[in-house]
């Protein structure tokens, strides 16, 4: 007899009525417990779902803003570049003053 038969057939075998009621009780209150727990849970998960797409959102409208900006900010340098290489080939004394009184900062590289 397999573990399942043997404790269906105390089950159906047990004389003692209150504690078969006991019994169904105890599991009719784990299942009121589960059923609570697995609706919070629902609850839980659809509200993380909500809140994920709204930040979804910005997150994906500030990816294309520094994008955009990026773009513009390499328009602006490349511009800068021309007209700087404009006027050194037009003043380059002046342009030489210019670069040893303001010389170009050093930047350090983050390792």
């Amino acid at each position: 007899m397999t573990l399942p038969q043997q404790v269906a057939k105390e089950l159906i075998d047990a004389s003692n009525q209150d504690d078969l009621k006991r019994m169904e009780q105890d599991q009719l209150e784990c299942l009121t417990i589960y059923q609570s727990t697995h609706d919070r849970l629902e609850a839980f998960n659809a509200f993380s779902k909500a809140r994920y797409q709204n930040i979804n959102k910005h997150f994906e409208s500030h990816t294309v803003m520094l994008k955009e900006m990026k773009r513009d900010l390499d328009s602006v340098f490349t511009k800068l570049r021309k007209i700087k290489s404009k006027l050194e080939q037009k003043y380059p004394k002046e342009m030489q003053q210019a670069k040893e009184k303001h010389p170009a900062p050093v930047v350090q590289e983050e390792d």
